[in-house]
């Protein structure tokens, strides 16, 4: 599986839209984990045609060394306008009364938070059903936390239901544009280093994911649902790096670019360039890439 595109009920694979058909702005909010959060503040600078980010500066905020894949998408790898509101934040899982990470700002809180600074469509942001996407990747803290102390078929359903749960939020508000990346395969990384039952629980998420993204779609008329395949990309770095300029699969580097790995846990922002660049060829269909 590399990615799955539902259009209109009936509508089948979607073709990339011509750029002369597409929307001027793409206000691109996001939610998950360290993986993706950037530092962004609803109540600092907001962002605009000049500062596509808003705050704070792009490369900053995040966990690789420089940007990670939201700010190659807003910033380098747009074919339009892309204006990002980026509410994950570092440590996150997605219901702390399910899986506690002791990080506050659960995904459900992130939502949350949209509800409270977006929803009404302020001037800051004033979005639309055909110009907004809402990004998740979350499940890495929750796999992390969970997969050595609880039974992945009890507590994995259990996740996916709150899940489905916010993407319908968003969905009541207005949202018809939706973006969600399954688990890469950290399983791999130095600090799991293949730690036993991992990687079982791991499979046995994304395979839950892709069947409550099959039932989002279904459950949710009018929907354009992308779910991107991260599991399938860094694993083909990791198979091959030296393919991708990166020594081997297991350095370290805080530089961001020399391996794979800026710290034990996060890849650096050489390898988030790579997988937003690959991400730019499947999704299309959402408008501004």
């Amino acid at each position: 599986m590399k990615y799955l595109i539902s259009m209109i009920a009936g509508a089948g694979l979607a073709a990339a839209a011509p750029l002369h058909a597409r929307a001027t702005n793409t206000y691109f909010f996001t939610f998950g984990n360290s993986y993706t959060q950037t530092g962004f503040s609803t109540t600092g600078t907001q962002p605009t045609a000049d500062n596509p980010m808003g705050n704070p500066t792009l490369g900053t905020g995040t966990t690789t060394g420089g940007p990670n894949w939201v700010g190659y998408l807003t910033t380098e790898y747009n074919a339009s306008l892309v204006l990002s509101y980026n509410l994950a934040v570092g440590g996150a899982s997605l219901d702390n009364s399910l899986v506690l990470t002791g990080t506050k700002e659960d995904m459900v809180t992130q939502v949350a938070t949209f509800e409270t600074a977006y929803s009404q469509k302020p001037a800051v942001a004033p979005w639309s059903s055909h110009d907004a996407v809402f990004g998740f990747w979350i499940g890495i803290n929750d796999i992390g936390w969970a997969y050595s102390s609880n039974n992945a078929s009890v507590l994995i359903p259990k996740i996916m239901a709150q899940y489905k749960t916010q993407a319908e939020k968003l969905y009541a508000n207005g949202g018809r544009k939706f973006l969600f990346l399954n688990v890469p395969p950290t399983s791999r990384s130095p600090q799991i280093n293949n730690a036993p039952g991992h990687a079982e629980w791991l499979a046995a998420f994304n395979a839950a994911l892709k069947t409550m993204v099959d039932e989002f779609i279904a459950d949710n008329s009018g929907t354009t649902t992308v779910l991107y395949d991260s599991f399938a990309f860094m694993t083909k770095v990791l198979d091959d790096p030296t393919t991708y300029g990166f020594p081997d699969a297991t350095c370290v580097n805080s530089n961001g670019v020399s391996c794979v790995w800026w710290n034990s846990y996060h890849p650096g922002y050489a390898y988030q360039k790579l997988q937003a660049a690959d991400m730019k060829k499947h999704i299309h269909s959402l408008g501004a890439w």
